[in-house]
């Protein structure tokens, strides 16, 4: 199958559906800005080569607001892989530009995405996780909680798969990994329900910089993706890796 046409059925394979959720988002320096409820709803033609993408949202005050998408193969800006994780990301650092970052996560009927902006292409300017059901609202699985956690532990004996893809949506055969984290020289929010953000506080053309998430889905069970971009500020690979942890 053409990687364009597998990138697409990838999208159609695990996000076709009505995800009901939480937005919050966060201060640089963790506080929290604001939080509300979210419907994210994907729909396909008959043929899967339109899909029309509808976010409405209910304020804390009573507001509400919708937004519709259209969305094509040739068009489409997010990476998927097979299991449903997936990237949403500026494809290149550009100054005075908003720079952006969503990864996605998917298990069974739970989806989540952490979002890390930019200002102007240079300082982190806030974060925000989206936790989803695709089973309605309120998710017997995600909590209420919304203030960050001070931290977590993910040590022990993490180990598991790993697969790569590249710009031209070229997929790595799955190669072994060990659990390694947080990248080194970044900074580490911990949000609620098992979900953390290891992002630069800033970025910038001539430096490498890479960009980390990861879901403690269970005690034993954790999901990870990994977005690097190279020296010249463009995105170079995307890397999902699923880990269980093993006795000592």
């Amino acid at each position: 199958m053409d990687l364009k046409e597998q990138n697409w059925k990838n999208f159609c394979d695990n996000h076709l559906r009505d995800w009901h959720g939480i937005w919050t988002r966060y201060s640089p320096q963790g506080e929290v800005i604001e939080s509300f409820q979210s419907l994210r709803s994907f729909r396909s033609n008959l043929e899967q080569t339109e899909i029309t993408h509808t976010n409405r949202y209910t304020y804390a005050d009573g507001r509400t607001e919708e937004k519709t998408w259209k969305l094509n193969k040739p068009a489409i800006r997010s990476v998927f892989f097979e299991q449903g994780a997936a990237a949403f990301a500026s494809q290149e650092l550009k100054p005075g530009s908003l720079f952006a970052v969503e990864l996605f996560f998917r298990h069974e009927e739970l989806r989540h995405s952490v979002i890390a902006a930019y200002d102007g292409g240079d300082s982190l300017k806030r974060t925000l996780t989206i936790r989803e059901d695709a089973t309605g609202f309120p998710s017997e699985y995600w909590s209420a909680e919304l203030n960050l956690l001070p931290e977590r532990n993910l040590t022990g004996n993490w180990q598991g798969t790993s697969v790569t893809m590249t710009p031209d949506l070229n997929v790595s055969p799955p190669v072994p990994a060990q659990l390694e984290w947080p990248v080194e020289g970044n900074q580490t929010v911990f949000f609620p329900d098992g979900i953390s953000l290891s992002c630069p506080s800033e970025v910038s053309l001539g430096t490498p910089f890479t960009l980390a998430a990861n879901w403690l889905v269970t005690p034993s069970y954790l999901q990870q993706l990994t977005i690097r971009y190279d020296d010249s500020g463009a995105f170079s690979m995307l890397t999902f890796e699923e880990f269980h942890l093993l006795d000592p």
